[in-house]
């Protein structure tokens, strides 16, 4: 898919996601077949709702309607980050800010290459982490896998 169309395509789910006044996570273009998959992943503060995740649904495809852009087959696929999906960039350290995360390391900190404990911070390139009463600092160049603990 050309680059233009895609970032068309990006203009539009933008739009539709600041219009609810959240923030765009993760997009993807896939192909099930001749069917082209928007995958779209969502939040805002707080938390996104499976009615705004609809509401953001029919936006986006109503303006890829307007512009046949693929034709008649795409579907449009928007969904909230989910409490297992892997942390990966700074935005999503911060939306973990206050949670418990679990964190595997490529090399080790402090000792260890398996850490977890409450993200307190993000200083650069680096996870803060409040594990008992002690402050981690994780770079983010040595996580090799960081999710957030379900309680």
């Amino acid at each position: 898919m050309p680059d233009e169309l895609t970032g068309q395509i990006e203009g539009i789910i933008l739009k539709s996601i600041q219009e609810i006044s959240g923030e765009l996570v993760e997009f993807q273009i896939r192909h099930r077949g001749k069917t082209a998959v928007l995958e779209i992943i969502a939040d805002r503060p707080g938390g996104i709702t499976i009615g705004e995740c609809a509401y953001i649904n029919k936006k986006i495809d109503q303006s890829i309607e307007k512009k046949q852009w693929f034709g008649g087959d795409y579907v449009v696929e928007v969904s909230s980050p989910g409490l297992d999906r892997p942390l990966k960039t700074p935005k999503d350290f911060m939306r973990a800010m206050g949670k418990v995360v679990r964190f595997h390391l490529l090399q080790p900190v402090e000792n260890k290459i398996e850490h977890a404990g409450e993200v307190s911070a993000l200083e650069g390139n680096k996870v803060l982490i409040k594990k008992n009463e002690n402050i981690i600092v994780i770079p983010l160049e040595i996580i090799s896998k960081a999710v957030r603990v379900i309680e």
